[in-house]
């Protein structure tokens, strides 16, 4: 076997490594009752607004979260009465725009029924961003994370070159290594119901 197809064969491994640990994690995540995503997730924002990689920040990348996702909502509502600016993702066109909150009465179902802003949302760009929460299904100590399998965020991190990118995840969905393809984009901070990780 030529070194070509044993990276083609090892790639092919990794990717359905990845998919199993997907499905496999969202089965998991979603037998979460919801008073334990509430009691997790409530753990998650109170390690997260005490930050020191937070306290500087005055724009935030937020996300707005669905089904048994981390609740983001009283975290981006701390940040906005804290008097940051938040932004929240729009799919489009393959990657994301980001957008500024004005009032979260505005979501509304976009891709992959994502609650997003409306594209008549104020934009920014991705190098005003300087804390920039990012969802996960798994993730590894080193910071690579799994996702939903589109590589929307892979695409947008490394535009974000002043943030401080952080995973937010539920303890259980740490795991010892995520099988990382050169397309991956490892996060900085990782903050979990019972820890934080600094990747560097």
């Amino acid at each position: 076997m030529s070194q070509r197809e044993t990276e083609r064969a090892e790639h092919q491994i990794r990717q359905r490594a990845k998919q199993a640990l997907r499905k496999q994690m969202r089965a998991v995540r979603e037998a979460l009752p919801d008073s334990a995503c509430d009691a997790r997730s409530q753990a998650i924002t109170r390690r997260i607004l005490e930050l020191d990689e937070l306290e500087e920040a005055s724009t935030v990348l937020a996300f707005a979260s669905i089904r048994n996702e981390v609740r983001t909502r009283s975290l981006i509502d701390a940040m906005r009465v804290s008097g940051r600016r938040v932004a929240l993702p729009r799919v489009v066109e393959g990657g994301l725009s980001l957008h500024l909150v004005e009032s979260l009465d505005q979501l509304v179902d976009g891709a992959f029924s994502v609650p997003e802003l409306p594209e008549t949302a104020p934009g920014i760009a991705p190098d005003e961003v300087e804390f920039a929460l990012i969802p996960a299904l798994a993730i590894d100590p080193r910071g690579y994370r799994i996702g939903y399998g589109g590589g929307y965020y892979d695409k947008l991190l490394p535009a974000l070159s002043r943030a401080c990118a952080c995973a937010v995840a539920y303890d259980f969905q740490l795991i010892a290594e995520v099988p990382d393809l050169p397309f991956d984009v490892a996060v900085d901070l990782i903050v979990t119901d019972s820890r934080v990780i600094r990747t560097e």
